[in-house]
């Protein structure tokens, strides 16, 4: 979501960060420490690719992927929720950011 509308905000990156924390937190049973470990070496190891992803012209398929992945996700209400946090944490609400979670929540049998 950090991502969708080609600009990355500092905010919007602290809410990411801040999000998943609290998600693996409550989910994952981890200790802040843990959760904060677990998120730098996925970043770490994944950043790069998923700005690649994110910057080609096969970016929807890569998004509509990992929708298809989660589709059956037990917290995927959460993850959606999460996703919305992060669109509007710079008070701004962008089209792009409304269609993704639109697809997302069709995809996963979400109100929205």
């Amino acid at each position: 979501m950090v991502l969708i509308d080609n600009r990355v905000i500092k905010v919007e990156v602290d809410q990411y960060f801040k999000t998943l924390e609290d998600f693996l937190i409550e989910v994952a049973f981890l200790t802040t420490l843990q959760a904060k470990a677990m998120i730098s070496n996925w970043f770490v190891q994944n950043y790069r690719d998923i700005l690649a992803a994110m910057k080609s012209q096969e970016r929807l398929d890569f998004l509509l992927n990992h929708a298809e992945n989660l589709k059956s996700y037990e917290h995927r209400q959460k993850v959606f929720d999460m996703l919305k946090d992060i669109a509007v944490a710079d008070n701004e609400f962008h089209t792009t950011e409304q269609q993704i979670l639109n697809v997302f929540s069709e995809v996963w049998g979400l109100d929205g």
